[in-house]
């Protein structure tokens, strides 16, 4: 399968950017179960800050209220990183 997306070329200094959607809960454990409490604090990946901030300001009541919009950088993912070099 192949797919193509617009990536933001507003790449806040920062390789290969994405955004995610970071919804901090406390989160003790660190077994197995641990991963999918981790996993559930996050939605993405958005390809511009713009397009994560409008889900969260439209979609407010899905998040609790320290959730932030969050660059990450996918230097280290090969497929990736080469795919969205500017």
């Amino acid at each position: 399968m192949k797919i193509e997306l617009e990536i933001s070329e507003d790449c806040e200094a920062t390789s290969a950017p994405y955004w995610l959607i970071l919804d901090p809960k406390q989160n003790l454990r660190t077994d197995r179960e641990a991963s999918h409490a981790i996993a559930s604090m996050i939605t993405g990946p958005f390809f511009s800050r713009n397009a994560a901030q409008h889900v969260l300001d439209t979609q407010r009541y899905n998040f609790g209220k320290g959730a932030v919009v969050y660059c990450c950088s996918g230097h280290n993912t090969t497929q990736y990183a080469e795919k969205v070099r500017f």
